[in-house]
């Protein structure tokens, strides 16, 4: 049975149809992957299941006992609320219930008899529901999440409004998480995170027990978490089991089914056309007048197959007029700091013509810095570096419109502006980025974000530019774009360097990788995943590595029993004993150091991030048995010498 339902839901705005008969069944436990291009109306999809949206026929429903939650692009806070307070409120629940609780402990304290039995059943369900929500461990849930999504603990006193964009969206979103709903409603989630606070939401959610409806152009994403691909295309809904890849080979085979019926009805349909031509006079003209009625109702009807070859796409292709130098950048012992923290320091890389790199890390650990230093747009502290001969650099800012385009130019203008070339290639390259007619003529100050992107990648067109640095690329563009892109990417015979956290386009577009973990910048040679495989690969040596460390100490430890036993009914050496050898004040001083390693050992395991780690766990506490032994063994020998 479904936990929500869209059945036959119809919405126009004005002469333009959003929704056209949609159905949509969301079953517990799935992962549904929201896809369709840009303004096709997936987050007004989202306001019909909450309500917010009335369709004009059809019905929108959701369980009644289903808890929703809704990831929004634009979150409200409290102003007066500091980020812990804030986060706090998603346990109003458990402060309600907690309150309730001592209340009753409190009138507990006054009565007896039937009545002190009748609160302490009224106790026992509050305490009930207490553990049900989460308990005690609700502190812990929450630090954890706010440091998985990316909020560290320097933030948790900021004001909620001297949050970036970034740092909000990751606030809401923890929010949410830490809630619990049964039903996620999640709206590009992964915008404004960095690759860790990525990976930590895949594995959040592939745990989690309810269901999720997921808008998102993240296929890398889609494909680690969706058991489900919903896509919003011609004002309806297509669904397709399995995730995004699945979906792709899925949409090739009907495409190539559908241009196939498409050939064939157009071979009838010139059939029919032929014989109503010919007999439209002369003995067969009355069937000839059938057939022309028949043929008018056909291609009219939902029975027509649409041409796939002429639907519309960005087909994009960036061509150079001239070949770069072998040589393109030269860089030694760059660095660059910002107050007390060192972004980078004594970088030394070498990039040669063709090559296309890939660079990753944290957010603010100065990738677009990194950028704006090689493009000389910001200077480096220190360091020295060296561009190649023949080179035109094309510089995609991932700001767009910030500091580059002019709000009251049209985009035919903002495209155009000094660059040289005819009005019809100018409208040929406008109509490959989807302008077209008046499209061209609308202001950019009123574009959407992916529009502006498309207006700076036809930018890019006309100034045929052999080296190009981008800087998150495909933020702003639906999945067609991306892949139009990706494809342009490929084929592009010049140099790219390319800050992104879209680990889809990463693995199809470059073959180096540079990883920025200040100070220090890793070179790989490979895609995404070949280094991420790597870094796994690493991960589970040194976890190997502790857990073989770990059995030799317990070998020891179980091997000591043994040797008592064979020592029995031989004097007493003290030097024998495993910290005989030390003097008094040494052992003391051992003691208290080895007391307080055993509370930092404990006080780890209240903290959630201690156990991001496969093993973690285990190993910590095998190191708190280890000390804890170690413990009673210098106890053990401190009060044999006061006796």
């Amino acid at each position: 049975m479904p936990i929500a339902t869209l059945t036959n839901i119809e919405k126009t705005f004005g002469q333009r149809v959003l929704f056209d008969k949609l159905n949509l069944n969301v079953y517990r436990g799935e992962r549904i992957g929201l896809i369709g291009d840009n303004g096709a109306g997936k987050t007004s999809l989202f306001k019909a299941l909450l309500g917010e949206l009335i369709p004009d026929a059809g019905s929108a429903a959701v369980n009644k006992a289903i808890k929703v939650g809704h990831l929004q692009q634009d979150p409200v806070f409290d102003p007066s609320n500091t980020v812990i307070d804030e986060a706090e409120l998603a346990f109003a629940e458990l402060h309600t219930l907690s309150h309730r609780m001592r209340d009753l402990e409190h009138e507990m304290g006054r009565l007896s008899g039937d009545a002190l039995e009748a609160v302490l059943k009224k106790y026992q369900n509050a305490q009930h529901e207490f553990d049900l929500a989460g308990g005690y461990a609700w502190r812990h849930k929450l630090e954890g999440t706010l440091q998985g999504i990316g909020l560290e603990k320097t933030t948790w006193e900021q004001n909620v409004t001297t949050l970036s964009g970034g740092q909000r969206s990751r606030l809401a979103l923890a929010k949410l998480l830490i809630a619990q709903p049964d039903l996620l409603l999640l709206d590009e989630p992964t915008n404004h995170l960095d690759l860790a606070a990525i990976e930590w939401l895949e594995r959040y959610l592939s745990d989690f027990s309810g269901a999720v409806l997921l808008i998102s152009h993240d296929r890398f994403l889609l494909d680690r978490l969706a058991t489900r691909i919903v896509w919003l295309t011609g004002c309806k809904l297509k669904s397709y089991k399995g995730n995004y890849t699945a979906f792709v080979r899925q949409r090739e085979l009907e495409e190539l089914t559908q241009a196939r019926q498409f050939e064939q009805q157009q071979a009838d349909i010139e059939k029919q056309q032929e014989f109503i031509r010919r007999f439209q006079a002369g003995q067969r003209s009355k069937e000839s007048r059938g057939r022309a009625t028949r043929l008018e109702r056909f291609m009219k009807s939902d029975a027509m197959v649409g041409d796939v070859a002429r639907q519309h796409k960005i087909r994009l292709s960036l061509s150079t007029d001239q070949r770069a130098g072998d040589r393109v950048l030269e860089v030694r012992e760059l660095s660059k700091a910002y107050d007390s923290k060192q972004l980078w320091q004594d970088l030394r890389f070498e990039i040669k013509r063709g090559e296309r790199i890939g660079v990753i890390g944290p957010n603010g650990s100065g990738k677009t810095t990194l950028l704006e230093v090689l493009l000389g747009r910001r200077d480096a502290d220190a360091g020295e570096l060296r561009w190649g001969a023949n080179l035109n650099i094309g510089y995609y800012d991932q700001r767009l419109g910030i500091e580059e385009f002019d709000p009251e130019n049209t985009v035919m203008e903002e495209v155009m502006a000094d660059r040289q070339a005819s009005l019809q290639d100018l409208r040929d390259i406008l109509a490959l980025m989807l302008f077209r007619g008046d499209d061209a003529n609308k202001k950019i100050g009123m574009l959407s974000g992916g529009e502006r992107a498309r207006v700076r990648l036809a930018q890019l067109l006309l100034d045929k530019p052999n080296v190009l640095v981008l800087d998150e690329p495909t933020n702003h563009l639906d999945i067609a774009s991306r892949e139009a892109l990706e494809g342009a990417m490929s084929s592009f015979e010049g140099t790219m360097i390319c800050v992104s956290h879209d680990r889809y386009f990463l693995d199809k577009v470059v073959k180096r990788m540079f990883i920025v973990t200040p100070p220090e910048l890793e070179q790989f040679d490979g895609n995404y995943s070949e280094w991420h495989a790597k870094e796994e690969a690493l991960a589970e040596e040194r976890a190997q590595r502790e857990e073989e460390k770990g059995k030799r100490s317990r070998a020891v430890e179980s091997a000591k029993p043994q040797a008592a036993k064979s020592n029995a009914g031989k004097k007493d050496n003290p030097y024998l004993r495993p910290f005989g050898r030390l003097s008094t004040q040494d052992l003391e001083l051992q003691i208290t150091e080895t007391e307080i390693a055993v509370a930092e050992c404990q006080e780890q395991f209240g903290d959630p991030t201690a156990f991001r780690e496969p093993g973690s766990a285990q190993r910590l506490q095998r190191e708190i048995e280890e000390l804890s032994k170690k413990l009673e063994q210098l106890e053990a020998e401190y009060f044999a010498r006061e006796q």
